[in-house]
């Protein structure tokens, strides 16, 4: 390749390209109630930039019509997905019609016409490189390697439903691959390059592989690739080109992997949720006591990656974030600085948090409940000393006489609790008498 391109950028375009038609022609059968493996996507090509336009790619796709007829579609795209015009090769007439926005732009299509459609960069070509180039650092064929992170193509449609009815151990026995941009944030000044150590490698991206089975032997259940860019000379042209080359991230020791399923308390992208996440692999990022990386299986074996900060203190409990990959979106900043060491040095007091809030019977948790501002806490809770406690239910029993007749001591202490709770302090002791006793007060007399 002679030009200079942003590999990585154009690489995921295409993919996201190739994606969105094929969630097109699974709604498409999955509307019509039937499945045709006939009818796929069967390549994309970056065919350059148009000065009106932008970048333009070249989506190919199988189809097949009402009688059975295979044929393929030629769709001119932008990056964000506009069809400019395309060519339905399903007929004996091999030209390009513009979309109905640009049907009045002669110049355009004469520009599109001119467009060489073997491309400046080829998606098929081009992942073929980084299976061959990842195939040779794990040491295995590359035809054992597409086996191994592919989903077969021909695997019957299923619905949410049944995939949520299947069996988790199925699940988890697909095998599978995501990749990670190194230059990402995963927290708010640490990218994946730093976190895990590699900054002067060059990679652009990391590809994480259920490798498990790779070989005899070996305890790791998951590898972890970089994946870069370098120039060498074509031994044929002698043209100096960019070549996919891969190798082994060796800043990550695993923890756990033949034993899975820990279970790890992990906050969502934008930290309005926290739920425990059973991981089927944690690593330690060498050097760093506290860090930690997290796989888990999703649905449809997605493999998602998460980023764990261990407390320092001896069993303390580990909090998670998600790591953006190609199939997981970003986290928000508000998560990533929460996780960042350097704006927050020891999670222990977080998860101290996240217990307190579990013994108190709460069923939904957020970062707001869990980080060090008081003001984000919906549902703080405050310890009430038991003497205390036992004074003001035998203070307002004094007071409000008829109570008794209703209510036991322990049911004026759990009104005494919830009050205190949803103001987020302890009000003055009159205060406390007075609403609690009014309250229930107004209640005995309904029940009657």
């Amino acid at each position: 390749m002679d030009r200079d391109f942003d590999l990585e950028k154009i690489l995921d375009k295409m993919r996201a390209l190739r994606d969105a038609r094929e969630i097109e022609i699974v709604d498409k059968q999955s509307h019509k109630n039937r499945k045709n493996s006939e009818e796929k996507v069967l390549n994309v090509k970056y065919l350059g930039q148009m000065n009106t336009i932008g970048d333009v790619y070249l989506v190919i796709q199988q189809l097949q019509d009402k009688d059975g007829n295979v044929f393929q579609v030629e769709r001119y795209e932008t990056e964000e997905g506009e069809v400019i015009g395309g060519n339905n090769k399903s007929d004996a007439y091999d030209f390009i019609v513009l979309s109905e926005k640009y049907k009045d732009k002669e110049q355009l299509l004469e520009q599109l016409q001119s467009l060489n459609k073997e491309g400046l960069i080829d998606l098929n070509a081009m992942e073929q490189d980084r299976l061959d180039a990842v195939a040779k650092v794990l040491g295995i064929t590359t035809k054992d390697l597409k086996k191994i992170v592919e989903i077969d193509a021909d695997k019957e449609i299923e619905t949410q439903e049944e995939r949520e009815a299947g069996e988790e151990d199925e699940q988890e026995s697909i095998p599978a691959k995501t990749e990670i941009d190194v230059n990402r944030k995963v927290t708010d000044s640490e990218t994946m390059a730093s976190l895990l150590k590699v900054q002067g490698k060059g990679y652009q991206k990391i590809q994480v592989i259920e490798s498990g089975n790779l070989e005899e032997g070996n305890s790791t259940r998951f590898s972890f690739v970089g994946i870069k860019q370098v120039e060498k000379k074509d031994p044929k042209t002698g043209k100096i080109r960019k070549q996919t080359v891969a190798e082994k991230i060796d800043t990550l020791e695993q923890r756990y992997g033949q034993s899975p399923n820990k279970g790890i308390d992990s906050l969502n992208r934008d930290g309005s949720e926290l739920e425990e996440e059973k991981m089927q692999s944690i690593y330690q990022i060498k050097g760093d006591s506290e860090s930690q990386v997290g796989i888990h299986i999703g649905l449809a074996g997605t493999i998602e990656v998460s980023y764990i900060r261990t407390p320092r203190q001896d069993n303390g409990k580990a909090i998670s974030i998600p790591i953006e990959t190609y199939s997981v979106g970003p986290t928000t900043r508000e998560v990533r600085k929460f996780m960042d060491e350097n704006l927050n040095p020891d999670v222990g007091e977080e998860a101290k948090r996240i217990e307190k809030h579990r013994e108190a019977g709460c069923d939904k948790i957020n970062q707001g409940n869990i980080d060090d501002d008081k003001k984000n806490d919906d549902h703080t809770h405050i310890e009430i000393d038991e003497s205390y406690l036992v004074k003001l239910v035998d203070e307002i029993l004094e007071r409000y006489e008829e109570l008794g007749e209703t209510y036991n001591r322990e049911d004026i202490k759990d009104k005494i609790k919830e009050m205190v709770e949803k103001r987020g302090e302890i009000p003055e002791r009159g205060e406390i008498i007075e609403e609690i006793g009014t309250k229930m007060m107004e209640e005995a007399r309904k029940r009657a």
